[in-house]
């Protein structure tokens, strides 16, 4: 599994042969959700609202989102970038 980053229990994941929209994968403990990572919304998937503003904050740090947005087009070449 691809891991972006891992912070209070908090795993961030990017995967190649994925789809639209720009999203990442977060999970803690058994939940997770996938954020897109452009909106900051979460459009599968749930996690505990504590974990939830701490992913959704590292997420909307302009360097951390863009770092999110070029690793998944990266890994997805197949996806053309919107």
């Amino acid at each position: 599994m691809p891991i972006f980053d891992v912070f209070d229990g908090i795993a961030i994941h990017v995967f190649p042969r994925e789809h639209l929209p720009p999203h990442c994968h977060v999970w803690y403990a058994e939940y997770e959700a996938l954020i897109n990572i452009r909106t900051l919304d979460v459009f599968v998937g749930w996690l505990p609202a504590k974990q939830l503003k701490k992913a959704i904050a590292y997420i909307s740090v302009a360097e951390n989102q863009q770092d999110l947005l070029e690793t998944f087009y990266t890994l997805n070449p197949h996806i053309k970038r919107i």
